[in-house]
């Protein structure tokens, strides 16, 4: 499938669900994770969607709901998932999903973190509700081998905890093993009129799941290549190479489901 084929489907589609990453995917990667804001244009594509006839859109994150909320305000029609799946948001905001946290067990594995971080410069520690992510990004290279030996014991404590640990791009995350971006798209397709096509777009491990789930149930499972993770570790429908393109497709197929005049896009 290339772009084209792509958007002459989903704007087809009478119902269409198009779902989407945030971080490396309508925003690049930022040096820390506070840094990342949505890339120009991103939000007024999916803005232009979420209001064309028979258009559902959803923005599908590993941060924290309340995060990617905040980072996506303007974006007022939109479904919002949290945490892989488990935090879910209807459009206007309202929680209608909320997973019980394994509290006790990411209690333990906070302590064991902060330690490595007391150990490890620029090691970063993020407690969320239902996770927690080791950042290495900014850990130098003289440092790596340490806090790699060290993030490998961490895992295997997580995984005998009952949790699973996924390795992104310059992240470990141990979370609830109940709940991926999948099951989210799961969540959502339910909601939504029989026959929906949906189109999710990833850079990332987490995203495969969804990817998967698309493409397993007649949808279209778009992968965005980095440097850093070229490949992905499913089999996408369309690999695309840097944010950038993702977000013109969107800007093309808002146009051509109605929800944006051509005259009214600024360049990307």
């Amino acid at each position: 499938m290339d772009v084209s084929q792509l958007i002459e489907r989903a704007a087809a589609a009478p119902s269409l669900l198009l779902a989407t990453d945030f971080d490396g995917t309508i925003s690049e990667i930022a040096a820390v994770s506070g840094g990342a804001v949505a890339a120009r244009g991103a939000i007024e594509a999916l803005q232009a969607l979420s209001g064309a006839p028979g258009t559902t859109v959803a923005i599908v994150s590993g941060r924290t709901i309340h995060d990617v909320a905040a980072r996506t305000a303007a974006l007022e029609a939109a479904w919002r998932v949290g945490e892989h799946g488990a935090e879910i948001a209807a459009p206007g905001g309202a929680l209608v999903y909320e997973a019980e946290a394994p509290a006790e067990a990411l209690d333990a594995l906070e302590r064991d973190a902060d330690e490595i971080a007391r150990r490890v410069p620029a090691f970063w520690v993020q407690r969320k509700r239902c996770s927690i992510a080791l950042h290495w990004r900014l850990v130098s290279a003289e440092d790596r081998p340490a806090a790699f030996d060290a993030i490998e014991a961490w895992s295997g404590a997580a995984r005998r905890k009952g949790l699973v640990v996924m390795r992104g791009r310059s992240i470990h995350e141990a979370r609830d093993a109940a709940h991926d971006k999948g099951g989210a798209l799961a969540f959502l397709l339910a909601r939504l009129p029989p026959g929906t096509l949906v189109v999710y777009a990833g850079d990332d491990t987490t995203d495969e799941p969804a990817i998967a789930y698309a493409r397993a149930n007649g949808g279209v499972g778009v992968y965005i290549a980095s440097a850093e993770r070229p490949d992905a570790g499913v089999e996408p429908d369309l690999t695309l190479g840097d944010p950038g393109t993702w977000i013109a497709l969107l800007r093309e197929l808002a146009v051509r489901r109605g929800g944006l005049a051509s005259a009214a896009l600024r360049p990307a």
